[in-house]
């Protein structure tokens, strides 16, 4: 349905006083699990291979795979774009992208090889990016027909206190004469507006993994992962229209609509894998992941503001210079269910030369789900649009590494994410494709991996849109496309 696919992508809308939409649920849950240089060289296809920091958060099996203690450091420099209409933002950032150890243990044991302990930090998301969309023009439109359908039927009283209120305090929302419940708004279907908005994200999704596993006879590798992750999302953004062309016949020189949202929150999973290797030269690789209970404290400020070119109507404050708004803060806590993963992958070590690797993993969006404290869940509707819009996904990881002797190697992958949106949505085609390259240097005790990875995606959207049986609102539609070009160095030492 086109209206909740629009409602999934508009926070920027239906940010309500104690409600998270539908896209934070794809937000939160679509994670980039590349860890370390080596594996994120490859395209993160390392669930059949293990012996790498990065299998902890993917198949823990590979810390089975360890035959000596290790312990690496991974830093990241993330160049982040986001273009739309010809507006190319950019965003920098260095970033803590890896970090963790592993000590092995060997049984006194025919069969039993190893036994391994670990701990990792690794990047999962980073949220660090700046949006403009802007410079669009629409006529017979705007958000104020939003507002005014949405307050049409509602005493002063009862309007919504992040929304309509806001709107009715800026003097965008006045009671119709010799009405109680119905309004009118400052401009009419003759009026075009210049309409814009820009966002400022920041943020980041972490997990600390601790790891368990062993390795059997050389051919069975086990593991088991306690996740415990952490989540620091903060947003800025307004949406902005002007009164655009000649003749203008509205008091009205445009409006702002302003937001502020942080949220922070700790979650919990569980995690565990296998990799098989029935010959020297296949490995076979299996791994569940629960889904991650997150407990999130958030924090949310709309802010609405307007300028006329005279006083709006007899009657309003005229010691404003024309300029007019309020804003509604609240604090609230919610919690968030992402969905189950499952992995399998194989790889093929071909003598002491090369690798190649695959890995698919399932995940189904549409099983994220909100919920709050109480004993009324707030949520029945958004939880209902996230089986409407999202489904699940197939995604893919190749890679391989080619190894020219005990020294230098080379490394590339490719890395598919499938669109999370179910057929007939906008963004249907809404896949994230990375492709990377790296080399690494093993010199025994000390190793140093680097990984170079083009990120790309797009995302289809509207600033707002409205539908009843007798009414539709919709504003012009927009297309981003986003590019990250990211380079990660890892150093490690074994002993």
């Amino acid at each position: 349905m086109k209206t909740l696919y629009i409602l999934s992508i508009m926070l920027f809308f239906t940010l309500f006083a104690s409600a998270q939409n539908e896209e934070d649920a794809l937000k939160f849950s679509r994670i980039f699990p590349y860890g370390t240089a080596r594996s994120a060289a490859m395209g993160g296809a390392f669930g059949a291979l293990g012996g790498d920091l990065s299998t902890l958060s993917t198949n823990p099996g590979g810390i089975g795979v360890f035959r000596k203690s290790e312990v690496s450091f991974t830093s990241m420099l993330d160049f982040a774009h986001a273009k739309t209409n010809g507006f190319d933002y950019e965003k920098n950032m260095y970033l803590l992208g890896d970090l963790g150890f592993v000590l092995s243990f060997s049984p006194r044991s025919d069969k039993w090889k190893n036994i391994n302990f670990g701990f990792n930090y690794t990047n999962l998301n980073n949220f660090n990016r700046n949006i403009y969309q802007g410079n669009f023009i629409s006529k017979g439109s705007s958000l104020l027909d939003v507002w005014k359908n949405e307050a049409d039927g509602t005493i002063r009283e009862g309007l919504n206190p992040f929304t309509t209120s806001l709107a009715y305090d800026a003097y965008l929302l006045n009671l119709s004469k010799g009405s109680s419940d119905q309004y009118d708004i400052p401009i009419d279907s003759t009026n075009s507006m210049e309409e814009l908005k820009y966002t400022r994200e920041r943020g980041y999704q972490a997990e600390y993994a601790i790891s368990v596993g062993a390795n059997y006879d050389d051919k069975f590798y086990f593991g088991v992962t306690l996740g415990i992750q952490s989540l620091h999302f903060k947003s800025f953004s307004y949406y902005t229209e002007w009164l655009y062309g000649d003749n203008i016949n509205s008091k009205l020189k445009g409006f702002t609509l302003e937001q502020e949202f942080t949220s922070s929150g700790t979650g919990v999973n569980f995690k565990v894998g296998m990799i098989y290797r029935p010959i020297p030269a296949i490995r076979i690789g299996v791994a569940v992941h629960t889904p991650t209970y997150y407990n999130i404290d958030a924090y949310a400020l709309n802010w609405v503001s307007s300028e006329f070119v005279e006083l709006p109507f007899e009657g309003a404050d005229p010691s404003k210079e024309f300029k007019y708004g309020n804003g509604a803060h609240t604090d609230f806590e919610y919690k968030l269910k992402t969905p189950w993963r499952v992995m399998g992958s194989v790889a093929t070590v071909i003598g002491q030369k090369a690798i190649i690797s695959a890995d698919y993993e399932y995940v189904d969006y549409s099983a994220t789900k909100f919920t709050n404290n109480g004993s009324n869940n707030e949520y029945m509707a958004t939880n209902n649009a996230i089986k409407t819009i999202y489904k699940g996904t197939h995604n893919f990881r190749v890679g391989a590494e080619y190894r020219f002797n005990s020294i230098f190697c080379l490394r590339g992958g490719y890395n598919y994410l499938a669109s999370p949106y179910s057929k007939g949505e906008m963004n249907e085609k809404n896949k994230i494709q990375t492709i990377s390259g790296g080399a690494g240097l093993n010199l025994g005790v000390f190793y140093a991996d680097l990984a170079y990875l083009h990120k790309s995606s797009k995302i289809n959207g509207l600033f707002y849109y409205y539908e009843t049986e007798d009414v539709t609102i919709s504003s012009p539609e927009f297309q981003t496309k986003f590019k990250d070009n990211e380079f990660r160095l890892t150093v490690g030492l074994r002993f």
